[in-house]
């Protein structure tokens, strides 16, 4: 009897360790949207791991890994923020990897895709803009802004969303690109002319995108793929790039003392590889692959940062500027 038991704890043991084991846990903010066709897509090419997602923003995100270090069980953080994870990374909260990343090319633009250091890999590339709902742009009579200064103007007063850059890790990347673009004082002072035409100002940052979607309010001011899934899965909204704009790279990086380091880094590679970067495509998400070759399954009309008509006068984004400028955010 003794010995039956025994042997039936040895083998839920070792269930229960195999079972950990093929678990790759993801920190990230990403919603829903994106992460779900990337789990299922991951999961069918392979099926020995399982993704196990860990949703909270930016800013929570960072102080979770902080503050669970001495006891990690996290295997990858995952985010827009290039800023974030030269926070983690300075911390020694993320780790080096060789990944195989063919295909992908060194820089877009003039900011490198990956860390020189390999303690983390761009996947996407983002760009920041004002998205706009066509069918509540005519009912109110409103011009379509294209330049942040037209955010300023009198007549978007109550027409114009944002998401808070306390809580958000891409909003507070859009206020920085201008700040940078502008220069402190006038950037902020463009920052004070459109706040106040803000008739709301959202926890998170999909809530932007939301409320232009439903015809909440007219304008919102977002990362790029915001517009270009709500375009593409059938809302009336279009999106513009403001000519002060950066384009970054959305990053993937393995978490330092990963549990377990062969699946983060297979699920990497995976987001790397020609058919993580079709994921991208797929219109509920509508993010810019880093892989040049993905281009040529885009949709017609959609954005290619390594096109030199693709928003030629982008700033080149500092994230040593902007990691010094949010270290405080991050540390909380």
């Amino acid at each position: 009897m003794k010995k039956t038991l025994m042997l039936s704890a040895l083998a839920l043991m070792s269930t229960s360790a195999i079972a950990l084991a093929s678990t790759v846990t993801v920190v990230t903010s990403f919603p829903r949207d994106l992460t779900d066709p990337f789990k299922a897509a991951f999961e069918a090419a392979n099926p020995e791991y399982t993704l196990e997602i860990v949703s909270r923003n930016t800013n929570a995100s960072v102080a979770y890994l902080q503050e669970t270090r001495s006891a990690n069980t996290s295997d990858l953080f995952w985010a827009s923020a290039p800023d974030a994870f030269e926070v983690l990374k300075a911390e020694g909260l993320l780790t080096q990897a060789e990944i195989n990343a063919e295909g992908i090319p060194e820089e877009i633009g003039s900011y490198p895709i990956n860390d020189p250091e390999g303690y983390y890999y761009g996947f996407a590339a983002s760009g920041y803009g004002i998205m706009y709902n066509t069918r509540y742009v005519a009912a109110n009579d409103l011009p379509v802004a294209t330049e942040w200064h037209d955010l300023m103007r009198p007549e978007y007063n109550g027409h114009v969303a944002m998401s808070s850059p306390s809580r958000s890790g891409t909003t507070h990347l859009t206020v920085e690109t201008l700040l940078q673009g502008e220069g402190w004082e006038q950037g902020w002072a463009t920052w004070k002319w459109i706040s106040g035409n803000m008739n709301t100002v959202t926890e998170r940052s999909f809530g932007v995108p939301d409320a232009v979607n439903s015809g909440s309010t007219g304008f919102g001011i977002v990362i790029d793929f915001f517009g270009l899934a709500s375009a593409a899965s059938g809302f009336p909204v279009e999106l513009v790039y403001p000519s002060v704009t950066a384009i970054v790279p959305a990053n993937i990086g393995i978490i330092e003392n990963a549990p377990n380091a062969d699946g983060a880094r297979a699920f990497v590679e995976f987001v790397l590889s020609p058919k993580g970067q079709e994921v991208l495509l797929n219109p509920a998400i509508m993010r810019l692959p880093v892989n040049p070759a993905a281009y040529e399954n885009a949709p017609e009309g959609f954005p290619n940062p390594f096109s030199p008509e693709f928003a030629p006068d982008a700033i080149v984004f500092d994230v040593d500027v902007s990691g010094a400028l949010q270290s405080g955010q991050f540390a909380v």
